[in-house]
């Protein structure tokens, strides 16, 4: 999870939280909000929730390496070469 997600999701909790008189609170402690305050908390979370599934989906956002030490992003595209360790001969 990113930081945006990270601050979005704190901005909730506190909100949640003033509501009851309190510094924090939860998405799932939301008993003591309005039926209107608790369907803005809900759609709120479910929003962020579709964001990061999205974030997910972008390849840029899941970065790894190939057998090669190449860096890859989601749909194994080759981002960043490997540097060659010295002494070690390469295929043509």
């Amino acid at each position: 999870m990113s930081n945006d997600y990270r601050v979005a999701w704190d901005a909730l909790g506190d909100a949640i939280g003033a509501g009851k008189g309190q510094s924090a609170g939860s998405i799932t402690e939301i008993d003591h909000l309005t039926v209107d305050q608790q369907l803005k908390a809900a759609e709120v979370a479910a929003l962020l929730a579709i964001a990061q599934e999205i974030s997910a989906l972008n390849p840029n956002n899941s970065m790894s390496r190939d057998e090669d030490g190449n860096e890859v992003n989601g749909w194994g595209i080759v981002t960043k070469k490997a540097k060659r360790k010295p002494g070690r001969l390469t295929s043509s």
